[in-house]
């Protein structure tokens, strides 16, 4: 039997944050368990809590640009403006 580890997530090897910190996060369960032997669920949760902290970071995006199809929506909502007014304006209802 194999002698019980107990790690906590401010405890990883450097290579394990390095790993992390470019976005190689099953690499990094790889390896925490290579050097301590650990299972894969907690190695799994421990890298998951330290991905939060030392995890590569996402620019914010803007919520509305034109990749965001801003535009079609405007575009849309237009042409249903449109259509709602000739159906109140038509002589047949």
């Amino acid at each position: 039997m194999k002698p019980e580890v107990i790690i906590t997530d401010t405890e990883l090897p450097t290579e394990v944050i390095w790993a992390i910190a470019e976005g190689r996060k099953i690499e990094a369960i790889k390896m925490l368990r290579e050097s301590t032997g650990i299972g894969l669920a907690n190695a799994k949760v421990l890298i998951d809590r330290a991905w939060r902290e030392h995890g590569p970071k996402k620019p914010l995006t803007p919520a509305l640009t034109e990749d965001a199809g801003s535009g079609k929506l405007v575009v849309s909502l237009v042409a249903v403006a449109i259509l709602a007014v000739a159906y109140l304006l038509y002589p047949g209802n």
